[in-house]
């Protein structure tokens, strides 16, 4: 059967740089297919992958959540998978506002399918975050996994490490599951062993998860080419905008065209190839905004800069 990995994770937890690196351990002649979901109608994540991927191996979802609004344009894309019979190995990354019950309980339907630990990435400095402690899909996500594992450690001080572990295990004390960091994360190995359980957790689907999707919005925000964006000066507009949880997409700056990647916890601006065109993709918490008003008002940030 062929091994199947969900790398779940809230919204920038940073799920794409670690499918990323696992593919740098890849064994050769090993084929992987990479099935992604992005809650936004336009793959940002997508692109990047398929940029460092074989042709063929990526295929997308995008404009809403696998596990209950596009679940079954997922049937759609495993089902192609599997006819295609030339994957050894599926990695699946579903939205970061995705649950993980509904897709555990899909893929073990799949007679050609097995099944893997459940993967969460977790950027510890979100733990610290009040509002997205009390989000049902944030803890869900964390409390339901099978492998925690603690990304963006590099970005944090040894004295900050420490402080947000202990935040980390007051807030989920009952977890039982195993972590790791992602640095010394093998997806070959500590993937093919279970938990300390012996067998994996089987959970039942919580209501107000799949209700908690309408409250999140996104759109892409087009810009200008001749605009050139300093990514600190977007991060201060995005930052004084409380409502958005995430911001991404590809922006023209002074150094050239970045990969812009905005979170709770900060920013990254990597250098990319040139594009035709710029675009945002921004999410944010549409219970707070009146849908129409909040993006004009993005629009018009961005075009007085």
């Amino acid at each position: 059967m062929t091994p199947v990995h969900l790398i779940t994770g809230f919204l920038g937890a940073g799920k794409t740089t670690a499918i990323l690196r696992f593919f740098d351990t890849k064994p050769t002649g090993e084929n992987w297919a990479i099935l992604i979901n992005e809650f936004g109608k336009i793959s940002i994540d997508g692109q990047t992958l398929r940029s460092k991927s074989s042709e063929g191996s990526v295929f997308e979802i995008s404009g809403g959540c696998i596990c209950c609004s596009a679940q079954g344009y997922l049937n759609e894309n495993l089902q192609e998978i599997i006819a295609q019979n030339k994957f050894d190995r599926i990695l699946i990354e579903p939205s970061g506002l995705g649950g993980i019950d509904l897709l555990t309980d899909l893929v073990i339907k799949y007679k050609d399918l097995h099944l893997m630990p459940v993967v969460c990435l977790v950027d510890l400095a979100m733990t610290r975050h009040p509002r997205l402690l009390m989000a049902p899909i944030f803890r869900d996500q964390i409390e339901k996994a099978d492998l925690i594992l603690f990304s963006k450690l590099d970005q944090l001080t040894e004295d900050e490490l420490k402080n947000h572990l202990l935040t980390f295990h007051a807030n989920f004390p009952d977890i039982r599951c195993e972590t790791y960091s992602l640095v010394e994360f093998d997806l070959l190995v500590a993937g093919t062993r279970l938990p300390a359980s012996g067998k994996l957790q089987t959970w039942k689907w919580h209501p107000d998860v799949q209700a908690k999707e309408e409250h999140w919005q996104s759109f892409c925000l087009k810009i200008p080419k001749i605009i050139s964006l300093d990514p600190q000066t977007l991060k201060k507009i995005l930052a004084e905008e409380k409502s958005i949880l995430r911001a991404k997409g590809y922006i023209y700056t002074a150094e050239g065209w970045v990969l812009f990647n905005y979170t709770l916890t900060g920013i990254s601006a990597d250098r990319c190839a040139p594009r035709s065109s710029a675009e945002l993709v921004i999410i944010y918490d549409s219970s707070e905004k009146e849908e129409q008003t909040f993006q004009t008002k993005m629009n018009r940030l961005i075009s007085e800069i």
